[in-house]
Parts: structure tokens; sequence; C-alpha cells
């Protein structure tokens, strides 16, 4: 994958075609997925500091890594079953 500031993605080829103006074709992202606060992302490699993994064996989710957050329990965020 690659990632750039978005004022320098009109210089990729990558960007051909991708609407730059619009909001919804960005996807923030974080210095680094163990420090990120992004709770809700599918692109995760490691679990992030400073939380208890939400883990459930009868549920599977789009996060590889749900996590409790505040003492609440993880958002439901994925396709029920197993």
């Amino acid at each position: 994958a690659l990632g750039c500031e978005l004022r320098h993605a009109h210089r990729l080829v990558y960007a051909e075609g991708l609407a730059l103006d619009a909001p919804r074709s960005v996807t923030p992202i974080g210095l680094g997925c163990r420090i990120c606060e992004r709770r809700d992302c599918a692109q995760r490699a490691r679990p992030p500091a400073g939380g208890r993994l939400a883990v459930d064996p009868d549920r599977r989710t789009h996060v590889p890594y749900p996590v409790v957050a505040d003492g609440r329990s993880a958002p439901p965020t994925g396709i029920s079953g197993g």
C-alpha cells in the first residue's frame, strides 16, 4: 500500500481517476498501528496500545483487533456467526 498526504496525491500515478476532492474517497491513516486511535481500522497490523481486546469466539468482525474502549463493549462492526 502507498499512502501520502492528500496535497501530494495528484502527483502519483495511482491517483489517476480518483476523486481527490471528495472527502469520502480519503482514508485517514495514523502514525503507526500501536498508537493509532482509529478503533475501526480494517487494515490494522497490530493491536492498539491502551485497550483490552474484545475477543468473542462467536463473532467475526472486519476489524482484526476489536478493542473494548473505556469499559464499554466493542461496537458491533462485524458479521454475526462463525
